[in-house]
């Protein structure tokens, strides 16, 4: 049987993990990994998982076993004592398949009991891997889901390194090109390191499994020219791209699927975005307008979808020429078809983006007065989704728009805060660093606390000091910060999730 490309790929995985076992003065494999590769290393580690290689429950297809941390990072204390958490978690699920190995689930640990350092992670792997030798390899995955201090979590990888990784375990840790983090430890010819880049583009995977399928029918024929059409769209020119497309939509046109021409029209319009070919962008999305209106009226289950979309690509289009004006009433189409459809977080991105151009137009009042229901969709969003929607960014850029200097004040406050607690999250990575050798688990549970307690002060403080402001506001502006904290809750806009955008071009103060 032909191995497809997934497998070969996962195959030239398995050969860089021996490649990096053979080598037994090496304790770390860090895989720089096009941000694409996410997924092919996830089934990796899933294969390590799952795949018995006739070796038992615990045994992957490389004999050893693999356990992903996936945590975030946010400061040194509180990773360490995740680590652990999870690794006695996933201890405690494996009783059931170490039992069907042979193996007695009697290892003792608690996570409580030790410190939160990096050290005491490793030692607990150690004392792991030391009960079980039927693990093989015991491998510590370190794929934290978000970092928060690139710097940090570097300086923790190397404390963990520094307290020493024995024989029976290994560190891999994947860095990504997108947000590398490891680039100096990379660099920095360490001699229990080995540094693997990783040729893991997850569009050339599908292209190869694409070609090795045999093309059966209508649909085999269309795959295979959207194929070569996101080929282009990737490495060709935006003339190229259009003459590939002439033959999809031709194709997908004789087929009835109106569909897949808006699919069609839409990488073509984004190919001539990506070339600041605006007009040509906005003709394109038109044309997908059209075909999607079609599959609407046929009663094709994203058909609004496609419309909406179509709308939001046009008004991009306008904003990318320069003509904020023409990309207003885009959005306003586009709110009134998310009302209908619904999809209440598009809607009020729509209004966020007509307010925005609005604004940029010069009519600061038509902004405002277009943006206010964005509030009443949120009133009926459910409290813990609205701060994951821009509605939060929305309610500031009004608020810039009602009075900008006093918003920019405030704006310089929320900025203050970021500061004084990056400085206070460094000085409790510096204190954990310090006490990395300590066996006082209670020390550092302490200076967590401290830093906690001085995070709340700050919070409090800037708080205080943006409420001041506002009460000083004219009534207009007092009114939408109050409306909005009673969306958001008492930390709106401090402690608001993401960054403001960059206030409208001359916009002019509204009179309460």
């Amino acid at each position: 049987m032909a191995v497809n490309p997934v497998q070969r790929r996962l195959a030239e995985l398995l050969q860089h993990w021996q490649a990096f076992i053979d080598l037994p003065d090496k304790r770390l494999l860090l895989w720089q990994v096009a941000d694409g590769g996410q997924r092919m290393l996830d089934a990796f580690f899933e294969m390590q998982r799952h795949e018995d290689a006739k070796g038992g429950a615990t045994s992957g297809a490389s004999g050893d076993t693999f356990i992903v941390f996936d945590a975030p990072f946010e400061q040194a204390i509180a990773y360490s004592r995740a680590l652990k958490q999870t690794l006695a978690g996933q201890y405690a699920a494996s009783h059931e398949a170490l039992r069907s190995a042979g193996q007695t689930p009697d290892w003792r640990f608690a996570p409580d009991e030790v410190p939160d350092t990096a050290a005491a992670f490793m030692r607990a792997l150690a004392s792991l891997a030391g009960h079980h030798a039927v693990f093989g390899h015991l491998v510590a995955v370190l794929s934290p889901a978000g970092v928060s201090d690139d710097e940090a979590w570097a300086a923790w990888v190397a404390r963990a390194l520094e307290a020493g990784v024995p024989e029976g375990v290994r560190l891999l840790v994947p860095d990504f090109d997108g947000a590398p983090r490891l680039e100096r430890l990379a660099g920095a010819d360490h001699p229990e390191v080995l540094v693997q880049a990783l040729a893991l583009d997850a569009w050339s995977i599908a292209q190869e499994t694409f070609a090795q399928e045999p093309a059966v029918g209508p649909g085999g024929v269309f795959r295979n020219l959207l194929t070569g059409l996101f080929a282009l769209a990737e490495k060709g020119s935006a003339d190229q791209v259009l003459l590939k497309a002439r033959d999809a939509l031709a194709f997908a046109h004789r087929q009835g699927w109106p569909d897949q021409e808006v699919a069609v029209r839409l990488l073509t319009a984004g190919v001539m975005l990506k070339e600041r070919r605006c007009d040509d962008a906005v003709n394109h999305y038109r044309h997908a307008r059209t075909s999607a209106e079609t599959a609407r009226a046929a009663g094709h289950p994203a058909g609004g979808q496609l419309v909406l979309q179509s709308w939001f690509g046009e008004a991009a289009a306008w904003l990318a020429a320069g003509e904020p004006k023409a990309a207003a009433p885009c959005y306003r189409a586009a709110e009134q078809l998310a009302a209908e459809l619904p999809n209440p977080l598009m809607r009020i991105e729509a209004l966020r983006m007509g307010t925005f151009c609005l604004a940029r137009a010069g009519d600061t009042e038509a902004a405002l007065a277009f943006g206010q229901p964005a509030l009443d969709v949120g009133d009926k969003l459910r409290p813990a989704s609205r701060p994951m929607t821009t509605l939060p960014l929305h309610c500031f850029e009004m608020l810039r728009l009602i009075e900008p200097e006093r918003a920019a004040r405030i704006e310089a406050i929320r900025h203050e805060l970021e500061r004084d607690q990056a400085r206070e999250h460094g000085r409790l990575d510096g204190q954990a660093a310090a006490l990395e050798s300590s066996a006082d688990a209670a020390a550092l549970r302490r200076i967590e606390q401290q830093h906690l307690e001085a995070g709340q002060v700050l919070l409090q403080q800037a708080q205080e000091r943006a409420d001041r402001e506002a009460a000083g506001a004219g009534a207009a502006f007092v009114g939408l910060f109050e409306r909005a904290r009673d969306l958001f809750g008492p930390t709106w806009p401090i402690a608001m999730q993401g960054a403001v955008g960059p206030a409208p071009a001359k916009t002019r103060g509204v009179a309460a």
